[in-house]
């Protein structure tokens, strides 16, 4: 199943986020983003906001170590409670997967 959030952009721009675009080999910010957090980094590695990104958006990885995205996929993930309070505010809805 798929389960579809709408969030209201203005209730989602105070976050702290991190979006990339791109997911190519040579795109060495995101893979080092990637490799920090799958190799057991505990936070995002920041200063600020406890180390953490309220929320983080960029390309689905299929294998991280062979550096490999999902052709047209893309992930969102909330990860502090601010941000899941931003998930818990919005409308919701479960899809079932044909």
């Amino acid at each position: 199943m798929v389960l579809r959030f709408d969030v209201d952009r203005e209730a989602i721009a105070p976050l702290d986020c991190l979006w990339f675009v791109r997911g190519g080999l040579a795109v060495t910010d995101f893979w080092s983003f990637v490799h920090h957090c799958r190799d057991g980094g505990a936070t995002h590695g920041r200063t600020t906001n406890d180390g953490w990104y309220d929320v983080v958006a960029g390309p689905l990885v299929a294998s991280w170590k062979q550096r490999l995205v999902v052709a047209d996929a893309d992930q969102i993930s909330f990860h502090t409670p601010r941000a899941a309070r931003v998930l818990d505010a919005s409308r919701a809805q479960v899809l079932p997967v044909p």
